[in-house]
């Protein structure tokens, strides 16, 4: 069985995909048992000692008239604020999301910020380690604290989880697992409200998707330039050099490869030969990897940050309330990115428009070629839609210290949307240009087309438009170009 210590260790988004797309099991390593420890020390006995210091992380009902704690309710009142919180309501979250959640949240109280005891984060990764994932009803209503709330119910025994994609309620572990419902200790239930975990799970798994997107977009791109009759000159590698964006770059290199043998001229004979839709495939594709990269940044430093609010230093004994479990900084991130995905659907667009225009309109039309474009641009309306960024709201709240939100959620669950669209519009694109490739004979298949082709054919099915995307969607997802772009 192969295990993951968690630990002050910088994670990087290749090892999280990995971690959620097999078995591996967490474990705390011998260092982050040591920084749980420390902070619940330091707030079990530095803390407790100071009534004022206590106060500054305890709501004021937590306390007599007189100032003193009133232990015997603690765990009570705590579980009462986590059921407050949970009231999402509509469509719950995938379970590959929740399942990034709980990572995320027992990587943060790992650092040794948050003063919750070892007992607590266990509990989280049983709930990892064997697959028990709270049911979190949050995606109409993607609040961090809602979903957060959702996640930390079945920690008592309460809300639901979900088990080998069933729902369960949470009153049934212990009967199955025999854990315990846990009581909840001194501001815990803060603790497991305040971070970042529902942003930052979307945009991770976004990211994961868009990593796999991007090389298939230059694919697709490169058949329908083929299919076209353009010329190479624009991928050149003086002209990259002209004008060299990173991911400019990167997709010339990869359009170059992918066309290398497909008999298209490297010279230029007219200058009027090449739409903008082809010979700026490599600026606008590189743009959107641009983006991706910054992006990218962004979220490696969210996944390795302690997101609570405040945070404890004991070494310092320092409580600071400060703003880590704002979600602004993702929110800019995925609104960015949905803005670049949209460009990406709209060149693609561009592309299928120029190869119907260049179609023989009395050709054999079995897959009603006129309906494409039609398609795609329902598609495009909804991504400008989508594009309109989130980050631009700042509805004003009334509860303390928590007056402004970030919108994280709201940008990372539409930028979801984005991405899923976009996958549509670029199958959309490779069915018309493997159809018309078939048409026109052309000699040379790439690898990937060779084995789109024998893909599309092992279905059985008649053959309707809607099924061929459907395909070649699957085709995306089972096919990885990343490796070879």
């Amino acid at each position: 069985m192969l295990y993951h210590y968690i630990s002050n260790e910088t994670l990087v988004l290749e090892q999280l995909a990995a971690l959620i797309s097999d078995d591996t099991k967490l474990k705390l390593s011998e260092e982050a048992i040591v920084n749980i420890r420390r902070c619940h020390k330091f707030l079990d006995e530095k803390v407790r000692q100071n009534t004022k210091r206590l106060q500054e992380l305890l709501d004021s009902s937590f306390f007599n008239p007189d100032g003193q704690l009133k232990e015997g309710e603690v765990s009570i009142m705590q579980q009462d604020l986590l059921r407050h919180y949970a009231c999402g309501i509509g469509e719950r979250l995938p379970s590959r999301i929740v399942k990034i959640m709980l990572f995320l949240k027992i990587q943060s109280f790992s650092y040794g910020f948050s003063g919750v005891r070892r007992e607590l984060v266990q509990r989280l990764i049983d709930f990892y380690n064997h697959g028990v994932y709270p049911v979190v009803y949050s995606k109409e209503i993607p609040d961090e604290r809602i979903a957060l709330a959702h996640l930390s119910l079945p920690i008592f025994g309460e809300g639901e989880v979900c088990i080998n994609h069933k729902v369960y309620s949470a009153s049934e572990l212990e009967a199955r697992y025999g854990w315990k419902p846990l009581p909840l200790a001194i501001r815990e239930a803060d603790a497991l409200l305040n971070g970042t975990q529902l942003t930052t799970a979307y945009s991770a798994y976004n990211l994961i998707r868009v990593l796999g997107l991007l090389p298939i977009a230059d694919f697709v791109a490169s058949v329908s330039t083929q299919v076209f009759g353009g010329n190479l000159s624009a991928f050149s590698e003086q002209m990259q050099i002209a004008h060299p964006h990173k991911g400019q770059v990167e997709t010339a290199t990869a359009l170059r490869r992918w066309l290398k043998n497909g008999g298209l001229d490297t010279v230029p004979t007219d200058l009027n030969a090449m739409p903008e839709a082809f010979s700026s495939i490599p600026q606008i594709h590189g743009a959107v990897k641009d983006t991706m990269t910054h992006v990218r940044k962004l979220i490696k430093t969210e996944m390795n940050s302690a997101t609570d609010n405040p945070l404890l230093f004991p070494e310092s004994e320092d409580i600071i309330l400060g703003g880590n479990s704002h979600t602004l900084p993702l929110s800019l991130g995925m609104d960015f990115l949905c803005i670049a995905l949209t460009s990406l659907g709209n060149i693609a667009e561009r592309r299928v428009f120029y190869l119907l225009s260049n179609t023989d309109k009395n050709a054999d039309d079995e897959l009603g070629y006129s309906i494409f474009q039609r398609i795609i641009e329902s598609i495009l309306n909804e991504n400008r839609r989508l594009s309109t960024p989130a980050s631009i709201e700042s509805p004003i709240l009334f509860e303390k210290a928590i007056d402004i939100k970030g919108m994280g959620g709201s940008a990372a669950v539409k930028c979801h949307q984005v991405i899923r669209n976009v996958e549509k519009i670029l199958a959309i694109e490779l069915i018309l240009a493997a159809s018309i490739w078939k048409k026109k004979n052309i000699a040379y298949h790439s690898d990937p087309l060779n084995e789109y082709f024998a893909f599309m054919e092992t279905s059985g099915e008649k053959r309707t438009l809607k099924r061929e995307i459907e395909q070649t969607i699957q085709f995306f997802t089972t096919y990885g170009l990343s490796d070879r772009s």
